[in-house]
């Protein structure tokens, strides 16, 4: 494990993209819910290593091993915005300011809560004393900063709270660290693809039939010829906001067309082999996504758009004839079931003492 200088000189060679977090806000109450919310809170402050000093940042690091690293650097007293992170009139410790930066720390613990293979570490800034050296040393001169590490190298990093800056996180938690809410693998249903013999691998395999799809009457069964093998490709490093803001359509879009899609992921920068595989497809931006069939390109696409993605693969999936099973006919409640219901919730009022539309 390198020591925290070298990841310095590493972040010092990075120009920061512009995005942002903060910490946990306890709230008063006594009735369940916050009972609830109490015992969340414990559970994320389980999950989040604060940081105090460059020796524990370094240790954090080390025990961290291969697994995605988010570490946030916030300060109580600066909260820049990150729309307008260099408009003169972006005071970075007024009120408004500071409320984006407890509202975007409550969605994070959201996301500590769900990944659990993630390491979350917090480095709270203060005045003077070693959390500013730890900031200094990382180059940071805006709060909150938010990188991404991984393997030792830093993979991405957002500066700045604001709209839109709580999905883009959690984003980047889904595309560096493979893992959704409520434990959700990447890997289940997204093949990595780090060489030619991987690429291989993943276009002459054939998804099996499926079992009786939920909500539908039977299952699948297409043809290997028919079935579309789709490569999602980007970038690792610096990776642009579209790579990180479509991949939860193709995890989406692979859960939900198994048996007849297969997906994977290559990023350009892994290796050479990688990269090679990329100029062969001629991709030349990113995100850009090659459409397989019988081994062959059958289509393309470079862009973020989910919408678009998603027709892409159901004008195809139109083309060859493919169609998902009959939707199986919901059994609605009787009349009489109904009415028991609406009785219990006009009792279950009564008791409590108050008017319902029961």
């Amino acid at each position: 494990m390198a020591p925290v200088a070298r990841r310095v000189a590493q972040a010092r060679r990075r120009a920061p993209s512009s995005r942002n977090p903060r910490a946990t806000v306890c709230m008063a109450g006594y009735d369940s819910v916050q009972a609830r919310r109490e015992a969340e809170s414990l559970r994320v402050d389980s999950r989040t290593k604060q940081i105090h000093s460059l020796a524990e940042l370094d240790a954090a690091f080390t025990l961290a091993g291969d697994k995605l690293i988010m570490l946030a650097i916030e300060s109580e007293e600066e909260c820049m915005m990150s729309d307008d992170l260099w408009d003169r009139n972006n005071v970075a410790g007024t009120e408004t300011n500071k409320e984006q930066c407890r509202q975007l720390s409550a969605s994070l613990a959201r996301i500590a809560r769900e990944a659990d293979n993630v390491v979350f570490l917090r480095v709270e800034v203060l005045e003077s004393g070693d959390t500013r050296q730890i900031a200094k040393e990382l180059n940071i001169t805006k709060f909150p900063t938010y990188q991404y590490w991984k393997n030792d190298d830093l993979m991405w990093q957002h500066v700045g709270a604001g709209a839109g800056v709580a999905a883009e996180l959690s984003e980047g938690v889904l595309y560096y660290g493979g893992q959704g809410a409520a434990g959700l693998n990447v890997r289940d249903y997204v093949t990595e693809i780090n060489s030619r013999n991987d690429l291989g691998n993943f276009i002459e395999s054939c998804a099996a039939p499926t079992g009786p799809l939920p909500g539908f009457d039977a299952g699948l069964d297409v043809p290997c010829d028919k079935q579309l093998a789709i490569v999602d490709i980007g970038v690792d490093k610096d990776a642009p906001h579209g790579c990180l803001h479509i991949f939860p359509a193709v995890l989406s879009l692979a859960r939900n067309t198994q048996g007849f899609t297969r997906w994977a992921r290559m990023a350009i920068d892994k290796n050479a082999e990688t990269a090679d595989i990329a100029r062969e497809f001629g991709i030349d931006t990113v995100p850009s996504f090659v459409f397989l069939a019988d081994g062959k390109v059958v289509d393309r696409y470079s862009g973020s758009d989910r919408v678009e993605l998603m027709n892409h693969v159901l004008a195809f999936q139109k083309a060859n004839g493919i169609r998902l099973p009959e939707r199986g006919a919901k059994r609605r409640m009787s009349t009489a079931e109904a009415k028991e219901i609406a009785r219990a919730a006009r009792d279950r009022a009564k008791a409590e003492g108050r008017q319902t539309g029961w």
